[in-house]
């Protein structure tokens, strides 16, 4: 009788269960269409093919690799590499062991790697190695014990199906100190092996955040979450063996695991994995290998409608196309139309605490105009903003709050910021929205200080400590402001220190910036001040800059 209380159920699509069961870990459907469809192929990766037996065997090579070298259950394993074969094999393999998969950011520099690999006291990384210079700098300031090295020369065909990357056209690098991926596989045995006993309890991944204010956090997934959340998504986009997915985007990233690698190995499908996002690449691989569902970032898809040529492409072959990260215009969801005439088109929210699938989505031929969609594997309720205890009645703003399988435990080592978010069961996103009378979700705001960046969740305080190793200046304060292309960008409030006054430059700031923090973080804009507005208590009152860049925006209009 409760389950027909739920009003999203009155929009509900007819092949999707309302109960998902999940069995076992997400590596092990993989195993299961490897004794299946073991010819079937599973990864293409530039023209290289790895068949589901071809991928199953590497992975658990790995795994026999990682347990001969100590790891023990509940290790964490440092994950720092582009989207590639790879990958998929140190994730999967990483868990197989018994480990827990780490993903770093690629784009991350010295002291943000420190900082992860640290807070989740990784004894193991798994990288490759033209981005091994940002590991090195710091490695032996962390808990590493072991560094496997592979270079994307490992699996790229002779002759690419399609144009590479610089990067991946560079000899592979022998660095001595590290162990050789390659030579670690060709010396583990093939045996099946997995550790994984209790979905519940077994933790397969510490996807990093901000959380919902500070420093980054280790968002705690379980086996059991993981694999709802990728057994849901299968069942909700009709994802079958005969799909073709687009994997360009990126693994590191919570929506890239879910959308592009674990639901696709779920269902039995074939991924094309890009390592790069590069717009004129990608719509070629897309002409050329004909893939039928690709879930994006919305910048990725704003990129490609920029394509001065794009008319010289065909993107008929998709059956869906999804984005994330930042909400459609309805002029966006028109030209996705116009580019894509057979594909069905929607959205998504989440966040890496709901693993990509957890929040609310789009349901398959029920786009509700201004509306992101319905929740899927998770209950949603909106609450009252001040005491979050009051849940609101249908189109009345309040906060978003989520329960369901596909929900973080917590975040590690950080139990006063678990307590704040993870309340009786319910994650509290601070995200402010309304939800109408069919269950559908508007996304209204950020009632925290979260700054989304081209699908990318950026923190001030993060931003702003980084900041403050920088020698000129004195104070800092983080805000996002708009932007038509990412959504938000950062942009700098600075105090030098009276000695840099009149010294330094924001262009100076800003090329320090891209030596010592991610690309999608570092503040786009600067502004330079004597001081900043603050409260009685000295507390930087953010919001008074916020409020004067949204007057000069409508001024602008």
């Amino acid at each position: 009788m409760f389950e027909m209380e739920k009003r999203w159920y009155k929009v509900w699509p007819m092949w999707v269960p309302k109960q998902i069961e999940v069995e076992k870990p997400v590596s092990e459907y993989l195993r299961e269409w490897a004794d299946r469809t073991p010819e079937a192929t599973a990864i293409n990766f530039y023209g290289r093919l790895f068949t589901y037996r071809d991928l199953n065997g590497l992975i658990d090579r790995l795994a026999n690799g990682l347990i001969g070298l100590g790891l023990k259950k509940g290790d964490r394993v440092a994950i720092h590499m582009d989207n590639c074969p790879q990958f998929v094999i140190a994730y999967f393999g990483a868990q197989r062991a018994g480990g827990i998969a780490v993903p770093l950011n690629p784009m991350f520099k010295h002291t943000e790697l420190e900082y992860e690999i640290n807070d989740a006291g990784a004894t193991i990384l798994i990288g490759v190695d033209y981005l091994y210079g940002e590991v090195e700098k710091i490695r032996t300031k962390t808990t590493l014990q072991h560094v496997i090295i592979c270079s994307l020369k490992d699996y790229l065909p002779d002759t690419p199906t399609l144009p590479v990357s610089p990067d991946m056209q560079q000899p592979k690098r022998v660095l001595v100190q590290n162990i050789d991926f390659i030579t670690l596989l060709e010396t583990s045995a093939a045996t099946p092996v997995c550790k994984v006993d209790d979905l519940q309890k077994d933790l397969a991944l510490f996807q990093y955040t901000g959380g919902t204010t500070g420093t980054p956090k280790g968002a705690i997934i379980s086996h059991h979450a993981l694999a709802s959340a990728s057994v849901s998504a299968m069942h909700w986009y009709r994802h079958r063996e005969d799909d073709i997915h687009l994997g360009v985007t990126p693994f590191f990233h919570i929506m890239g695991q879910i959308q592009a690698m674990c639901s696709h190995l779920v269902s039995g499908g074939q991924t094309l994995i890009l390592t790069r996002y590069i717009p004129d690449t990608v719509a070629r691989a897309i002409t050329q290998y004909r893939p039928t569902a690709w879930v994006a970032a919305t910048t990725m898809v704003i990129a490609l409608l920029n394509l001065p040529n794009i008319k010289d492409y065909d993107f008929s072959s998709f059956r869906i196309l999804w984005t994330g990260g930042s909400s459609i215009s309805v002029a966006l969801q028109r030209q996705m139309k116009e580019l894509c005439p057979n594909a069905i088109v929607g959205e998504g929210y989440g966040l890496s605490e709901t693993l990509a699938q957890g929040g609310a989505i789009t349901p398959l031929h029920g786009y509700k105009l201004g509306f992101l969609g319905i929740p899927q594997t998770s209950d949603i309720k909106i609450m009252d903003k001040e005491t979050g205890t009051l849940e609101l009645p249908a189109n009345e703003e309040g906060e978003i709050i989520m329960k369901g399988p596909a929900i973080a435990l917590g975040y590690w080592n950080k139990p006063e910021e678990t307590a704040e978010v993870f309340r009786d069961g319910w994650l509290y996103t601070g995200d402010l929205g309304i939800m109408d009378e069919e269950g559908y979700i508007k996304l209204l705001g950020r009632s925290r200080e979260l700054i989304k960046c081209s699908g990318y969740s950026v923190f001030p305080a993060d931003v702003e400590d980084l900041l403050y190793r920088h020698p000129a200046i004195k104070e800092v304060v983080v805000i996002g402001i708009n932007d038509p292309y990412r959504g938000e960008s950062p942009k700098a409030y600075i105090i030098l220190k009276q000695e840099y006054v009149g010294k330094v430059k924001a262009e100076e700031i800003i090329a320090w910036s891209k030596d010592n923090m991610a690309a999608y973080k570092r503040p786009h804009f600067i502004e330079f001040r004597d001081e900043l507005p603050k409260s009685a208590a000295g507390k930087v009152l953010r919001r008074i800059l916020v409020d004067e860049e949204n007057a000069k925006l409508n001024t602008k209009k």
